[in-house]
């Protein structure tokens, strides 16, 4: 490997590596060998088609490609150690030269560690708040396991409270009907509350068929801000009536919930809500640990892509949460009239806040040699590997260097977390 290192502004590095064709050979073979587990070839057994016969049939840069994302890791990897660089982000990869036959030469730009001065973290005392669950919280969730099993029966009577019904509706401001102010056969029980203060009690009384307009005046801090804190005109058609009978709460139900009695589903359901609040208490704690930590510490120049990565997987992370909810994304940022790059520019100071945690724990770990062993580096990719057992290319990624050395820096947090709680009597 020909290396060539430049310095560039703002704590990174720009490093020039040349592999030569030699050195790419055994990733070269390795690659065939999973595109020969891929494809069929007549007379081979899966995997077992030599190199030339890969080659034959699926051309040469099929298998420099394969094997390309391993090469890049292995070799980036292999000059950082080399020169005993401290990297703190992935590598932006630009690829110069790539044909078969012929050196793979590359650059990769990344980010190199600031200077962190840690502050005096073993005297820090944060307050972990009283887990307590009150009686209303457990009755709650009774309540929720009782809807899972409602009984619905169409009636014909005028709509009630707690009934479910199904109505045609339309929003207009100013005679002109807002995006997304139409709704046919919409369910909805009365009583729960999900639309707007006052949607439903003008569907009390309402019979099949019936129509019935009247206004309602949106909220101030609405998502939709055309129409926040505006006074609306409505207009609702019931189309149908459902009557809701919840099952009594009754040791027999309660056995149906895999319990004993009616007492020990209430133990039970405190018990969980104990852990959850338990768990989520945990994490605050941690945060707040660890930000006050940070408060206390100094950092060097921090580099920018660091910031700019670490906003850029905040915004996929909150994309990912807006998907789960049911809603497109890009109907999210139509609605409330943003871009990405908004919402970039929105996350940078919590994206600063998470880069540096990032390095305190990366710091607190130097300095108390926290270092991740085999075995458990072993028994971490074991367990993530048990999730894909059946999908090769995740496996592939799993074992791959560049996983691995993300693996180890999930693991060394997980150890300096515990480290900072046992030295302050949290543990």
């Amino acid at each position: 490997m020909q290396l060539q290192k430049k310095d560039l502004p703002e704590s990174q590095i720009e490093l020039s590596i040349e592999v030569s064709a030699d050195e790419a050979k055994t990733f070269l073979i390795k690659a065939a060998s999973r595109l020969a587990e891929r494809t069929k070839f007549e007379g081979f057994r899966p995997g077992k088609a030599p190199y030339d016969i890969v080659k034959q049939r699926l051309g040469e840069m099929s298998i420099y490609q394969e094997a390309l994302d391993n090469i890049i890791s292995h070799f980036f990897w292999q000059a950082v150690t080399q020169e005993q660089l401290n990297t703190v982000s992935q590598p932006k990869i630009d690829l110069e030269k790539f044909a078969p036959g012929n050196p793979i030469i590359f650059k990769a730009t990344v980010a190199l560690l600031p200077q962190v001065t840690v502050g005096s973290w073993q005297k820090i005392k944060v307050a972990k708040q009283e887990i307590k669950i009150q009686n209303p919280e457990v009755d709650q969730v009774i309540e929720d396991l009782r809807k899972h099993q409602v009984k619905e029966t169409l009636v014909s009577r005028p709509a009630q409270n707690g009934d479910r019904v199904e109505i045609d509706f339309t929003v207009a401001l100013d005679k002109v009907v807002i995006e997304d102010g139409t709704g046919k056969k919409y369910p909805l029980v009365i009583g729960d509350k999900m639309m707007i203060p006052g949607f439903e009690e003008p569907i009390i009384g309402m019979n099949q068929d019936e129509e019935k307009t009247f206004q309602l005046q949106f909220p101030e801090k609405y998502q939709n801000s055309m129409i926040a804190g505006k006074r609306c005109d409505f207009k609702v058609k019931l189309l149908s009536v459902y009557q809701r009978e919840l099952p009594p709460v009754t040791d027999e139900w309660a056995k149906g919930m895999g319990t004993e009695n009616v007492q020990d589903l209430k133990s039970k359901i405190k018990k969980n809500l104990e852990d959850e609040q338990k768990f989520h208490e945990e994490q605050r704690w941690e945060a707040a640990l660890l930000k006050e930590i940070v408060a206390q510490s100094q950092f060097s120049e921090i580099p920018e892509v660091l910031v700019d990565n670490e906003a850029h997987r905040m915004i996929h992370e909150f994309e990912d949460s807006i998907a789960a909810q049911g809603i497109q994304f890009e109907d999210y940022l139509k609605n409330i009239k943003k871009e990405k790059k908004d919402l970039s520019a929105e996350f940078r100071p919590k994206a600063m806040e998470r880069v540096k945690t990032s390095l305190i724990i990366r710091a607190i770990a130097d300095a108390e040699k926290v270092v991740v062993t085999e075995p458990e580096l072993k028994q971490e990719t074991e367990k993530i590997l048990a999730q894909v057992q059946d999908n090769q290319e995740a496996t592939d990624n799993i074992r791959s260097e560049g996983y691995q050395h993300y693996l180890q820096t999930v693991v060394r947090n997980r150890k300096v977390i515990e480290l900072l709680k046992k030295a302050i009597g949290q543990d």
